[in-house]
């Protein structure tokens, strides 16, 4: 295998016990020294990845981010997916007529345009500070990579008023994720491999959630997590064990990749 594409949450970072386990950062390690490229698969922003003290013990050589949105190596971006003209334009004037909170996610920038209780409780789950207000017209300057409205039940209108947007689910039941109907993870990856022209059956992918069965259906090997959604360990080609018991350093041993 030459290239290894990793989820974050629950596959990585162990939101139990605040940490990467150590056992993944050795194993992730070797894969570095033996030249095989490690990347970073996740529904995050590249600014929330920045400040992320635990990820400072890892070097990785490409990130896939927004749910394959934005994807960038050391350089810069390598290909982005940003949503239409279109759904900008009808999320701004239906935003205008309905308030409610949503995350706007830029190349650089992650912002919300208003705060409210599902915002707080939605982001508290992750872990994750409440980002900056910015007025809600700068959708129509920017480009916007995704967009995460907080409040299912009422975002429901909104939603149905999209045409080039894919729906993808958190692990919370009070948000969820849309980008560009071309974007997600298996995008993302595609276009780091065009990049570096690494064949995708020289390819394994390690996830959790739901949003990361596209991800593992794509790529040569599918491994999911123990701790995984069952809906996922049924599609995997592999499940390992939990975060915490060591699963990504105990599936890289069994495919082989180290000692």
């Amino acid at each position: 295998m030459k290239a290894v594409f990793l989820d974050y949450d629950g596959t990585l970072y162990s939101h139990q016990n605040g940490r990467i386990p150590d056992s993944a950062v050795s194993a992730l390690r070797t894969l570095k020294k033996r030249g095989v490229k490690t990347v970073l698969s996740t529904g995050r922003h590249i600014s929330e990845l920045r400040r992320m003290e635990e990820l400072r013990r890892v070097e990785f050589d490409a990130f896939v981010t927004v749910n394959g949105a934005v994807s960038y190596d050391r350089n810069g971006i390598i290909k982005a997916f940003p949503i239409e003209k279109e759904d900008i334009m009808t999320t701004y004037a239906w935003l205008k007529a309905h308030p409610m909170g949503v995350q706007f996610l830029e190349a650089e920038e992650n912002w919300v345009n208003l705060v409210n209780e599902h915002v707080r409780y939605s982001l508290s789950r992750i872990n994750e500070p409440v980002p900056k207000i910015m007025p809600l017209k700068r959708i129509l300057e920017v480009p916007v990579y995704q967009m995460i409205p907080y409040g299912i039940k009422d975002a429901e209108p909104l939603l149905a008023r999209l045409k080039g947007v894919q729906a993808l689910s958190w692990f919370d039941d009070d948000a969820i994720d849309l980008v560009h109907a071309d974007a997600g993870k298996p995008a993302g990856i595609q276009a780091v491999l065009d990049y570096w022209d690494i064949p995708v059956s020289e390819t394994i992918a390690f996830g959790d959630g739901i949003n990361d069965e596209g991800m593992l259906a794509y790529c040569g090997i599918g491994v999911a997590m123990g701790n995984g959604e069952e809906k996922l360990k049924a599609m995997a080609d592999y499940v390992t064990d939990s975060i915490d018991q060591d699963g990504l350093a105990n599936a890289l041993k069994h495919f082989g990749m180290t000692d």
